[in-house]
């Protein structure tokens, strides 16, 4: 059901909400297994985000990656910058912006200022309203409450869980999806509990993902939450969990996960980390697209044309989710492409995307009762699914329905390498391989397009153990 959030935040007003190209191509997949300091066990939550910073102008107008590297010493980017990074420029002119798509984007608690909040967005950047933005409850009315709630804002902020954090969650989300694909339709589908750890929320997720699936609401997901598989009772509960994705790729839903932020670290339940190398689900899931993070490692004031990445590994323990599934096998687009794989076993990250702190994304919130309405700096593989979805809408658009979306990119033949970008500046040669990071594919949008042209559609398929 369509519906609206209320929230009280410190004496701000109740606000009801009414409501091709593929750019960086990982083909993995040995794990990004960070040799950085574990992270700290209460960080291992969704959302996938792990930084919030305000500049504290209390300014409509956004922030120039300069007035970023003065502040702070990081870039931050607009969707011009990545227009340039990833080649989305070409695929613009020729009219391909996802028009006629539709991208659905699944959080926790929404935020109650997304409507409006976007609309600054798009007003300060010059961008169109996409031509639908609907917001569903199919688990239940969100109602919210800000006062007194501990802030997200910072580094690897235990508190991104909480209502506000998702609140940013849930503005990176739509913003970014809809700034890349801007002429894609957005549906925003909430539930009123926190997925965390799978202690609980992620089976009202998984309803609500079901919700959406039974109603078509679109062919393109994008979910930025994740439960280390170690954290369920059984494999047969993930597999069981599981069921929903691929019924979901079976039907050409393509559902983009982000990978996690930080390396192999994970946690159980109670927030201890696992002494071994772990992954999350669902993004661990064979019937999904697992999406990873990079890093721009030098500082730009803009990007005009494509800088160098490395793999997002950074500040000791932040860096991309990655590794090989305890649970899946390793699927038949995997075997295929012929990349080394000792255990058998689904590999992931599947692509990348920017995800890191030297390369921030900016993001525009007024939800926030401690700070004026401002643009806000952000960072995490959350930064990259919505985008990799955006990705998705402008090559359905561009070719027609493409379906889920994995064996399509383990058949393109074009690789290149990344290094293994232990610190900002690390462009070494990384080989494949358990405990190494990722091969990839650097290739430009338009010109993936056009060597995706023509290709039959596929079905999932393979040997998921």
């Amino acid at each position: 059901m369509e519906g609206s959030m209320k929230t009280s935040t410190s004496g701000r007003p109740l606000k009801s909400v009414a409501l091709s190209i593929l750019s960086l191509l990982i083909l993995p997949v040995a794990a990004h297994a960070s040799t950085a300091m574990p992270a700290p066990a209460t960080l291992d939550i969704a959302p996938q985000i792990v930084v919030v910073n305000h500049l504290n102008r209390g300014s409509a107008q956004p922030p120039s990656s300069s007035d970023c590297i003065a502040a702070i010493g990081f870039g931050c980017y607009l969707p011009s910058d990545m227009a340039h990074q990833y080649d989305f420029t070409p695929e613009y002119a020729a009219g391909h912006d996802g028009a006629g798509q539709t991208i659905v984007i699944f959080d926790s608690f929404g935020s109650p200022t997304i409507a409006q909040d976007l609309a600054t967005f798009d007003a300060e950047l010059r961008l169109p309203a996409p031509p639908s933005f609907k917001i569903y409850q199919p688990e239940g009315n969100v109602v919210l409450n800000y006062d007194n709630l501990p802030s997200p804002v910072g580094i690897h902020n235990k508190n991104i869980s909480n209502e506000l954090g998702w609140a940013y969650e849930t503005t990176l989300d739509v913003e970014w999806a809809h700034a890349m694909a801007p002429g894609a339709n957005i549906a925003l589908v909430v539930i009123p509990v926190a997925e965390t750890q799978g202690v609980q929320g992620l089976q009202n997720m998984e309803n609500a993902e079901g919700w959406a699936l039974a109603h078509h609401i679109g062919n393109i997901w994008s979910n930025s939450f994740g439960t280390t598989e170690q954290a369920f009772h059984t494999p047969a509960t993930i597999r069981n969990l599981n069921s929903l994705y691929h019924a979901a790729a079976q039907q050409g839903v393509s559902v983009f996960v982000a990978s996690g932020d930080f390396g192999v670290a994970n946690s159980d339940k109670q927030g201890r980390l696992f002494p071994f190398p772990t992954v999350a689900f669902p993004t661990s899931s064979p019937d999904v697209i697992s999406v990873g993070g990079t890093e721009i490692p030098t500082p730009q004031p803009a990007l005009t044309s494509y800088n160098p990445e490395t793999v997002w590994n950074e500040f000791g323990f932040l860096g991309t989710g990655g590794g090989y599934s305890s649970v899946f096998g390793e699927p038949s687009y995997q075997v295929s492409a012929a990349i080394p794989d000792a255990l058998s076993a689904r590999g992931l990250p599947d692509v990348a995307y920017n995800s890191a702190v030297i390369s921030l994304t900016n993001i525009y919130e007024s939800f926030d009762p401690r700070f004026a309405p401002d643009w806000v700096q952000v960072a995490g593989t959350s930064a990259a699914a919505p985008q990799w979805a955006a990705i998705d809408a402008i090559a359905n658009q561009a070719d027609g329905a493409l379906g889920f979306l994995n064996p399509r990119l383990y058949r393109l033949q074009r690789y290149g390498g990344l290094g293994p970008g232990n610190r900002p500046g690390d462009t070494g040669r990384a080989p494949a391989g358990r405990g190494t990071f990722c091969d990839v594919a650097l290739t430009g949008c338009a010109r993936i397009v056009e060597s995706r042209a023509g290709i039959a559609p596929l079905r999932p398929s393979g040997r998921h153990k």
